[in-house]
């Protein structure tokens, strides 16, 4: 059974985001760890289409849909526009984060390092990010 959830693009929806995918992770009965890392990778991602795909544009949406076989959980993530590579995207060495003074740029480095899969499905005028992490 597939769980959707389409939520408007204000930070304040994170929270309802991280609930939506905690409460299904455990409904599908993954283990705590994993679900805790999941919620993490997920909040990360919706985080950065929210802030720098839509900036904060309450206005428009987002649609996340959680599901799950035997072995696999699966993460998507809708959204309009064109998609940030994330799947070929090569975030900066923790040596040039420092020189650089960078504040931010670690989302990337934590949903790869979380999701065993990740896979970016560009249409006409919308996309997919595809999330698998291995049970």
């Amino acid at each position: 059974m597939k769980s959707r959830l389409k939520v408007y693009c204000s930070i304040s929806n994170l929270s309802q985001i991280r609930d939506f995918v905690r409460n299904n992770l455990r409904n599908m009965e993954v283990n705590h760890r994993i679900m805790e890392q999941v919620v993490l990778a997920v909040d990360e991602a919706c985080a950065n289409a929210i802030i720098h795909q839509h900036q904060c544009d309450g206005c428009s949406h987002i649609e996340l849909t959680l599901y799950r076989n035997e072995e696999q959980l699966f993460v998507e993530l809708k959204d309009v526009g064109q998609a940030f590579p994330i799947d070929s995207y090569e975030p900066q060495t923790n040596e040039e984060r420092i020189q650089n003074h960078a504040k931010g740029g670690m989302g990337v480095l934590l949903i790869r390092s979380i999701m065993d899969f990740i896979q970016v499905d560009q249409k006409q005028d919308y996309y997919t990010f595809k999330f698998i992490k291995n049970l």
